[in-house]
Order: C-alpha cells, then sequence, then structure tokens
C-alpha cells in the first residue's frame, strides 16, 4: 500500500479541529503518515488534535507535529509540512475541514487504476448553519482544466481534496511560498497542474469545506493586506509560466486573470506603481497591450471589469466548444 502523507496547517481552528481531526484518523485506509504544523497557534487547537488522538491508539506512531518558533502565516506552514511529508503522495487538509472517512481510500483506488499525478474529488460546502451544498469537479483533460485555473473566478484552484504526487513538488521545485496567506492556492496549484503528466477524478464528495468559518481566510473581508497577497500569488505564477510554458500554450489565459488581478487591486485602492512594485507582469499579445490603458487608474475600474469578463466568457466559450 502507497503511503500517504496528510499535510494540516494548525491555527486558530480550536472550534473545528476536532472534528477534523476525527475525520483524519478514523481513515478507512491505513498506510497514512499526518504532519501537523502547528503556526504558534494562540488557542488550544494543539490539545484538541491530542486527546482526540487518544481515541485512536493505532494512528499513534503515525503522527508528527512540527511547530514553528514564531508564526510564519499559512504559506509557510504547507511548506513546511511538505517538507517533512515522507509519503509517495500528498493531500492537503485545512484544519477546519474534515474528510469522508472513505476518502484516502477512493483516491489512492483511483490513483492505482488510473497512474494519474493528481487525483481531484469532489467536495462539498459546509455552512455554519449545517447546510452542506455539493460542488462537482468537472472532468478536465490538464491542459483544460489548466486554462481555466488561470482565467480565474471560473474553476476553483484549491489544493485540498487533491492527492498529489510528491515528486510533481520536488522534481520541479515547486513549493508554497512563505508569505503568500490569501490565494495561496491560487500560486500553488496551477504550477502542480502544469507539471504533472496525468490527472484523474473521483466522482464523491471526499472533502468538506467549511465555507463561513472565521478561520477561513476567504471568509474574511478583503484587505489591502489580502490583495496584496493575492497579487504577489499571480506573481509567483507569472514567473513560473514565464520559464517553463516554453510554447505559451497558456500566455493568453494568464493574460486573461492578469485583467482581474489589476480589477482587485485597484479596486481596494491600490495604485498601479505599488502593483508594479510587486507584479513585474507586463502585456505580451497584442490585444493585451491594446488593453493596458485600463490598467492604470480607478476610473478606469468600470471599462477593466467589462473587459475581464467579456473576453473570459468569449474564451471560456471557445474553450469548452474545443473540448467538446
Amino acid at each position: 500500500m502507497m503511503k500517504v502523507s496528510i499535510l494540516v496547517p494548525v491555527y486558530g481552528v480550536e472550534k473545528y479541529v476536532g472534528q477534523c481531526s476525527r475525520t483524519l484518523f478514523g481513515q478507512t485506509y491505513d498506510n497514512i503518515e499526518y504532519v501537523f504544523v502547528d503556526d504558534c497557534t494562540p488557542d488550544n487547537s494543539v490539545a484538541v488534535i491530542r486527546q482526540v488522538l487518544a481515541e485512536y491508539p493505532h494512528r499513534e506512531q503515525q503522527v508528527r507535529m512540527v511547530r514553528h518558533d514564531h508564526n510564519r502565516g499559512l504559506g509557510a506552514a504547507r511548506k513546511t509540512a511538505l517538507e517533512a511529508a515522507t509519503g509517495d503522495f500528498v493531500l492537503n487538509v485545512d484544519s477546519d475541514d474534515y474528510l469522508a472517512l472513505d476518502a484516502v481510500e477512493k483516491l489512492v483506488a483511483c490513483q492505482q487504476q488510473t497512474g494519474a499525478d493528481i487525483v481531484s474529488g469532489n467536495y462539498s460546502s459546509h455552512f455554519e448553519d449545517g447546510t452542506i451544498v455539493f460542488h462537482r469537479e468537472p472532468h478536465l483533460d490538464r491542459n483544460a482544466c489548466l486554462k481555466l485555473m488561470l482565467i480565474q473566478h471560473t474553476l476553483l484552484p484549491h489544493i485540498w481534496a487533491r492527492l498529489i504526487r510528491k515528486t510533481v513538488y520536488t522534481e520541479h521545485g515547486i513549493e508554497s511560498v512563505e508569505g503568500i496567506n490569501m490565494a495561496e492556492d491560487m500560486a500553488l496549484t496551477p504550477r502542480l497542474i502544469h507539471a504533472a503528466n496525468k490527472m484523474a477524478y473521483v466522482d464523491d464528495s471526499i472533502y468538506f469545506y467549511r465555507d463561513d468559518s472565521s478561520a477561513s481566510t476567504f471568509a474574511n473581508h478583503l484587505s489591502t493586506k489580502h490583495v496584496l497577497s493575492y497579487v504577489k500569488a499571480n506573481e509567483t505564477l507569472w514567473q513560473y509560466f514565464s520559464v517553463n510554458d516554453k510554447k505559451q500554450d497558456y500566455l493568453f489565459a494568464l493574460e486573461i486573470g492578469m485583467l482581474n488581478v489589476y480589477y482587485q487591486a485597484l479596486a481596494v485602492g491600490i495604485g498601479k506603481q505599488q502593483i508594479a512594485d510587486v507584479l513585474s507582469y507586463k502585456p505580451q499579445t497584442l490585444f493585451f497591450r491594446c488593453l493596458q490603458g485600463l490598467l492604470a487608474h480607478q476610473q478606469t475600474l468600470p471599462l477593466l471589469r467589462f473587459a475581464y469578463l467579456t473576453v473570459k466568457w468569449c474564451y471560456k466559450k471557445k474553450l469548452m466548444a474545443s473540448f467538446g
């Protein structure tokens, strides 16, 4: 049985981590390594994990608890977890979310049947009032999946609910970036998909995302700090694809996404120079050079938003038609 490392950053999740831990330790699959990274959580999250672990004595030797010497953020916690992992595949789980009890078993079975480097499962959003909404991952090939992620707000680039071969990270120098704590998945998942050879899908809902928990970064109101982290995430993508997309297969999709980056930044009051200090992107294709003037001022925000939505809609329609 291949070894799976479940990577779990821990910070401020005392209210939720008990349920998360029970679904991790209660997995029907045996060969699991659990890597928890305590990012100097200010509450009793770690104590709760240890209390739950006591109920699963057969898992105790499979658990590694790594602690940062100071709070470093989500990007650093995920990086530390990956560095500590010894499994053949890794599965990221946010500590305020939880898994179906047979999640790892189903993901591994699909991987063994297909030989895929990345196996994605369906997920469900869990709201505080108890409502659970199912989300189905479209069964797309690697090329279409990546392009839909790069145009943004079309296919969620979540890192969780995906079983990923560890060598896809290590052989391509891909890792989470310390300091990117908002849109960290956006900086990471597209690079992994690009580096992977094959993707596969599990049709069952294997992951439950707590959609409105106070611990969730995306549940918080956007601030300038959050948006700058999002801009940094897109800089990471721009640098990666500038080097690794030799044939520029993904350039147009990436440039569509950059329209949204500028819109989001300008909308919260971040100036063009401040964006330029973080993001090295310059329009490459003639089409986006023509739109360059929209990237300059808040006065152009409505036109920039219209351009982004229109170009994205046309591109998505064409892409999906070609996919069949």
